[in-house]
């Protein structure tokens, strides 16, 4: 009875917590997923950074830089020495916190086993912005506010260590087209646009690491925003600040009393070009507000009984509750990759305002289409609770056990690390693919200050090797997690066959 007791699931009724929320049992598998997708997609990052970028800077720049130091800014260096780091610094604090929760969700460190700390319990509705959200949304709340402070803290140190104006999103806004690849824009603009729009972003996540950790007792009356609502809002807000620095932008330039007032001389009268994107500033304005105004309408009952798990198809795929854990993972693998790569090119380099390019536009509209494709699947798992019901009927056979490193792993989570390394397996494959491809292209072309890339590749290709190896391995030991439960099903299939007979 005291085994039983000891290796009763993380996902079990026990209190786990993460940060001080209390998980449930869908909530702290979906935790895992993420968890394991951060060890291994920021340490692949990291190791790019380490190997790639910080390679070239020791093994490229610097040698460039010491030949003759007489053409370069004084503090050339400097410049490009700090984004690098930003980056690795970024990268290591992701990586701890997806080992942090890695190891407290696999060794179910609950809130009794600590020194007593008041939980944020399920049982609670937030007010964020003004819209009703569930404890289940705080938590995503939590976690994206989380990632996007790091995220800006990256931009802001990249922004302010580039000693020329840059050319991605956040400069884009402040240069209006005066004609066919012409724009104007003003230096008081271009110094501080940027950094206010960033700001107000750093200002909005830390609003809501805040806020999303209070709340009130759940009241069945109360309607909650809907999901997708929750990310309409999210997206409308974004959408909604960066056109309304534009906006600014454009009354800073064309109107002579805000001119006047911020001490631009260089008033002129705006042509048709200008007029023309200020009617279309306005218009994608004015849709972000309605979309913002729209989702506080968007609303369901706080309280939702659990339906049964009905098996329902992908792509005439029948789901069971195992092949719904390998779609989720694999569907959030490529949400979190593509919105990412996403991010960073846009804010980076997205010159989508002034010299919108044939390049960037076909980017965005691959991109996007990509992004909500993966993220269908994710809302149809996760509406009615029927990933919780897919969990509890993977975890109704508790006898399955296995190691795996120094964690002692149940059916759920053996199930789970099976959907992650699978998808993973398949990723770094697709990277190792393309890694070879640039080894090629850069060796038919080997350029003297590139010859650091004659140990960055293969040291590049062994850590793909690596963690390719340590999915495979996990494959290997939580395969029969699935083989189990499928001969237990043509058991109890055998059983009524016999009593029916």
């Amino acid at each position: 009875m005291k085994e039983e007791v000891k290796n009763e699931s993380p996902t079990s009724d026990s209190k786990l917590t993460l940060f001080r929320f209390e998980l449930n049992r869908s909530q702290a598998s979906l935790f895992l997923i993420s968890s394991v997708m951060g060890i291994f997609i920021v340490s692949f990052l990291l190791a790019g950074d380490i190997f790639l970028n910080l390679f070239q800077f020791i093994f490229s720049v610097v040698p460039g830089y010491l030949e003759n130091p007489g053409v370069y800014h004084e503090d050339y260096l400097f410049y490009h020495l700090i984004p690098i780091i930003t980056r690795i610094i970024v990268s290591i604090i992701f990586l701890s916190l997806s080992i942090y929760g890695f190891r407290r969700i696999l060794r179910n460190k609950s809130s009794e086993n600590g020194p007593k700390r008041r939980t944020i319990s399920q049982k609670r509705t937030v007010n964020w912005l003004g819209l009703k959200i569930s404890h289940g949304q705080s938590l995503f709340i939590f976690s994206a506010s989380l990632a996007g402070l790091l995220f800006v803290l990256q931009l802001f140190l990249e922004y302010y260590s580039h000693p020329l104006p840059m050319f991605g999103l956040l400069e884009s806004i402040c240069w209006i087209p005066e004609g066919p690849n012409q724009a104007t824009s003003h230096e008081l603009l271009l110094n501080n646009v940027p950094i206010a729009i960033l700001a107000i972003f750093f200002i909005l996540c830390l609003y809501s690491l805040f806020i999303s950790r209070r709340g009130k007792p759940k009241n069945p009356s109360i309607k909650i925003t809907k999901n997708y609502a929750l990310l309409i809002f999210i997206g409308s807000v974004i959408v909604f600040i960066i056109f309304s620095a534009r906006i600014f932008c454009h009354l800073a330039l064309f109107n002579r009393d805000v001119s006047n007032l911020l001490g631009i001389i260089s008033y002129n009268a705006p042509n048709s070009y200008q007029n023309n994107d200020f009617i279309r500033t306005v218009v994608f304005f004015s849709v972000s507000l309605v979309l913002m105004i729209s989702s506080f309408f968007l609303k369901e009952r706080n309280h939702k009984d659990m339906k049964t798990f009905d098996e329902f198809s992908w792509f005439h795929i029948k789901l069971t509750p195992h092949r719904v854990t390998i779609l989720l993972s694999s569907a959030l693998i490529c949400v979190v990759f593509f919105t990412q790569y996403f991010l960073s090119y846009i804010f980076m380099f997205g010159d989508l305002f002034s010299f919108p390019s044939f390049l960037n536009n076909l980017f965005v509209i691959i991109l996007i289409p990509i992004i909500f494709f993966c993220y269908y699947p994710i809302a149809k798992i996760l509406v009615n609770h029927r990933f919780e019901k897919a969990i509890e009927n993977i975890n109704n056979s508790r006898e399955f056990k296995t190691n795996w490193f120094k964690f002692r792993l149940d059916k759920i989570n053996s199930v789970i690390l099976l959907s992650v390394s699978s998808a993973l397996v398949v990723f770094y494959l697709f990277q190792l693919v393309l890694m070879n491809m640039g080894a090629q292209a850069f060796y038919s072309n080997l350029d003297p200050l590139g010859s650091y890339m004659l140990f960055s590749f293969p040291f590049m290709t062994i850590f793909i090797f690596l963690i390719i190896a340590v999915n495979i391995y996990t494959i290997i030991k939580t395969l029969p997690s699935i083989r189990d439960s499928k001969s237990q099903k043509l058991k109890k299939v055998d059983d009524g066959n016999r009593r029916n007979e």
